[in-house]
């Protein structure tokens, strides 16, 4: 009886270990899967960063000004409608003091298009209509980045040469990137840009 009894107590015990521990896991795993959740949407709201800029004003961010002006501007007439008609220019600066550097991705092939120039920052001019073939929006790039790199040397085993290749597109501590757009808009209206920022890594 009493062994019995003991054996019932254990089998109880066991049980309810066996489920708090099932119940602990189940809770770990809800916890980190919030987690992950949590982070994915952090990331994609951060790379998807919009910000509204004011005109001659530059928007700073992680040692970067992002920013336009106007260097021309007129009045059109177009299909009987009064319009006006702004060249802007588009520009971003690095300031951090120091190189950013987009490297290539994992899994890049060596294709030609390596020479292309990368996008780091998109401009939306919200209220340009488009008329007459003008933007509604344009992009700034960085240029292809090269540097002297460590590769296998093919003529001789456990060997290695040094050559000068492309490891990417980058924007020197001090420079500008620049690119211009032509807008119309709707007469006594002045251009309203937003800039979509594309994350830049620092290297020292």
């Amino acid at each position: 009886m009493g062994a019995g009894l003991k054996t019932d107590r254990f089998s109880s015990s066991c049980g309810l270990s066996s489920g708090c521990s099932i119940f602990a896991e189940r809770l770990l795993m809800r916890k980190t899967a919030a987690l992950l959740l949590l982070l994915c949407c952090n990331q994609a709201g951060w790379s998807q960063q919009v910000v509204t800029l004011d005109e001659g004003k530059p928007y700073s961010y992680n040692g970067m000004e992002y920013g336009y002006y106007i260097t021309n501007e007129s009045a059109k007439e177009v299909k009987g409608e009064d319009y006006d008609r702004y060249e802007i220019n588009l520009t971003v600066t690095n300031n951090s003091g120091c190189l950013k550097l987009i490297p290539f991705k994992s899994g890049w092939n060596g294709s030609s298009k390596s020479e292309d120039e990368i996008m780091i920052a998109e401009f939306n001019c919200t209220n340009a209509t488009g008329k007459r073939l003008t933007a509604k929006k344009g992009t700034v790039s960085a240029k292809p980045w090269y540097s002297n790199v460590r590769v296998p040397d093919e003529s001789a085993k456990d060997k290695y040469k040094t050559i000068h290749a492309q490891v990417g597109y980058a924007l020197r501590n001090g420079q500008t990137a620049t690119n211009r757009i032509i807008v119309i808009v709707p007469k006594g209206e002045r251009p309203k840009l937003n800039c979509r920022i594309i994350y830049l890594p620092e290297v020292q």
